[in-house]
């Protein structure tokens, strides 16, 4: 394993403090703690707004210091150093750096009221910021390690959806190569080879992404593999020229689809159909659209239809949370599936 992933899954643990959303809570969190510092001093009610402001002033300018060297210590260390940082040293740094913060502007507090610095002012400024940012760094800890346990939890569960994919996709398989077999034997030994490709393919891990350029390649493969088997009752059109061929997908994502539209669709006419595979591109996310037509009236039921699309849809809810959706629904005479996922480049 290279050093860049590892930076990256550090760096992805670690706060970010350049966002908007943190500098707006710091500041409300500030207030707040000026505030209750106001409301703690002896004959609060006497001065209150006086004690209010000063106090909001020393504390806003300690946490947005502490704030913007944090957020510049984030993303302007060296890649060596910020590899080596875990969440524990990382917050071991910025108590350090808000302590710093705190004791400099209570020493100049004190020099510019023309004071000596006085050693209980100076402790119980550091104590106050040593238990804020304890505090602070405990959430940031156990929200890691819940987002961390999650994501094992979410890992597992997808390759325990995968594993119920696979068996049902070889049986699949091997009942089409059985039926070319039969057709044309010659040829079999070249579908084989993409057989292979395809399963091979549903070996992979299911929260690695792949190029769309892939999965559509490997869509092409097991149509080719059913075009073998059923002849001209297949027809395939592709209008996915407005998705780019390196958007990152799941593996997999197409192929069943395709595959229920084939098992549900197309196999059940006497004359065939047309599947359709229609792409949209969206600013943020893709539209994938997938059409065959609906078996007759009196054909007979095929089961497997709905957990294949239970399987994708609980992978997606996995891997992309609600930012994804699996679809469908039919006409008249069609079945529409229609998945959306957000982009990843």
């Amino acid at each position: 394993m290279n050093d860049e992933p590892e930076t990256q899954s550090n760096a992805t643990q670690l706060p970010d403090f350049c966002q908007a959303a943190t500098v707006y809570l710091t500041i409300i969190a500030s207030v707040l703690l000026a505030l209750l510092l106001s409301l703690v001093t002896p004959q609060w009610h006497t001065g209150f707004w006086y004690n209010l402001s000063l106090h909001s002033l020393f504390v806003l300018w300690v946490s947005l210091t502490s704030l913007g060297t944090l957020c510049f210590l984030r993303h302007y260390l060296p890649a060596k150093t910020l590899k080596k940082l875990s969440l524990k040293r990382f917050s071991s740094l910025a108590i350090g750096v808000i302590l710093l913060v705190t004791l400099c502007y209570s020493l100049l507090i004190s020099f510019y009221l023309s004071q000596e610095p006085s050693l209980w002012f100076l402790l119980r400024n550091i104590i106050i910021a040593f238990i804020v940012s304890g505090v602070l760094f405990r959430y940031f800890y156990l929200k890691e390690e819940s987002v961390r346990r999650i994501r094992s939890e979410a890992e597992a569960r997808v390759q325990a959806l995968q594993s119920r994919i696979r068996p049902h996709f070889l049986f699949n398989s091997l009942n089409t190569l059985a039926n070319l077999a039969a057709v044309d034997p010659e040829k079999t030994e070249h579908m084989i080879l993409d057989m292979a490709d395809i399963f091979r393919a549903s070996m992979k891990r299911s929260d690695v992404l792949i190029p769309f350029s892939e999965e559509k390649q490997l869509c092409h493969q097991y149509l080719s593999l059913e075009t073998q088997r059923l002849g001209d009752r297949l027809h395939v059109e592709w209008q996915v020229n407005h998705i780019a061929d390196n958007l990152l997908v799941p593996p997999l994502l197409l192929q069943p689809l395709l595959e229920n539209a084939v098992y549900h669709g197309i196999q059940k006419h006497p004359q065939g159909g047309t599947i359709r595979i229609k792409g949209i591109s969206y600013q943020k996310h893709i539209q994938l659209e997938i059409t065959n037509p609906l078996p007759p009236s009196d054909a007979i039921a095929h089961k497997g239809n709905s957990m294949a699309l239970n399987n994708i849809r609980q992978r997606l809810e996995v891997l992309y949370g609600n930012k994804a959706q699996l679809s469908y629904h039919q006409g008249q005479t069609e079945f529409y599936c229609i998945l959306k996922i957000p982009k990843q480049l």
